[in-house]
């Protein structure tokens, strides 16, 4: 156990990816895409960037996992539920990293509406839990989440997020700061079977992080995706399928120095609205 606590404890500050992780993406499209999702307009967007749950047309629930570098104590966590509404969209999400002797926690809820054809925009009010053994009491905060969407043309989605912008302290003997996130990026139909998309993040605890992925419809509701990101310096690939109402992804992403980590997600399409 000692062992397992010191190597993890390594990694944890050794990259900036878990500063505090659940500010990441969710879902294995946006993994596969170098984690570009800030101009997506799908499930996975209740977590991404809530402006892109708008224009979305099914009651749904989702899960997703990721292994880390092949570390049963380094998995994420995805669950979700959305349900569009005449007056908006609404979400209900939770996220959780770690295991028992260390876990971070988001529970959040969220809104969205489209005001006329140019302009999406959504919030998300989130709680946050940080546990690290039976030893220490637990963390608790709250912040929330803005998202902007528009659909210039009907092929270019420009998308821009922010992640406690209030900049959250944690109650600890350092008091912690919960980093501020904000993502800019943009997607693009270059055909109506190829779309490629592109962000930046600022995060600030360690900066800039530069995004492109692309995502290819070889086949009838069968996609592969492939992307890179800048920090840490990482490459993605994937593939997912859609069956009906099961949405299927897959992804692996690959950096040199800490290996390979693999993600999945599933997405139920429980009703259509037709709003």
């Amino acid at each position: 156990m000692r062992r397992s606590l010191l190597l993890i404890g390594v990694i944890l500050f050794s990259f900036r990816c878990f500063s505090w992780d659940l500010s990441g993406t969710a879902g294995a499209r946006s993994n596969a895409t170098g984690n570009c999702s800030v101009s997506f307009n799908d499930f996975w967007s209740i977590q991404n960037n809530p402006a892109g749950m708008a224009d979305y047309q099914f009651v749904s629930c989702g899960l997703s996992y990721e292994n880390r570098f092949f570390m049963k104590e380094l998995s994420l966590y995805n669950g979700a539920f959305v349900m569009p509404l005449k007056i908006g969209t609404f979400g209900l999400s939770f996220s959780r990293f770690g295991f028992e002797k260390f876990n971070e926690n988001k529970l959040g809820l969220a809104y969205a509406r489209a005001f006329g054809p140019y302009l999406k925009m959504g919030l998300k009010l989130d709680y946050l839990w940080f546990k690290f053994s039976d030893e220490y009491a637990k963390r608790r905060t709250a912040t929330f989440e803005l998202g902007i969407q528009s659909d210039v043309t009907k092929d270019l989605c420009i998308g821009v997020y922010i992640f406690n912008p209030i900049n959250v302290k944690l109650k600890t003997i350092h008091n912690e700061r919960i980093p501020v996130i904000f993502r800019f990026g943009l997607s693009y139909k270059v055909t109506k079977d190829f779309l490629a998309t592109t962000e930046v993040e600022y995060d600030s605890d360690s900066g800039l992080d530069y995004r492109f992925g692309l995502e290819y419809n070889t086949l009838k509701d069968f996609y592969i995706r492939v992307g890179v990101r800048t920090n840490p310096a990482t490459a993605c690939v994937g593939v997912g399928y859609s069956l009906n109402r099961v949405v299927i992804d897959v992804s692996a992403t690959m950096n040199q120095n800490t290996g390979v980590s693999f993600q999945s997600s599933l997405i139920f399409k429980i009703k259509e609205t037709g709003l």
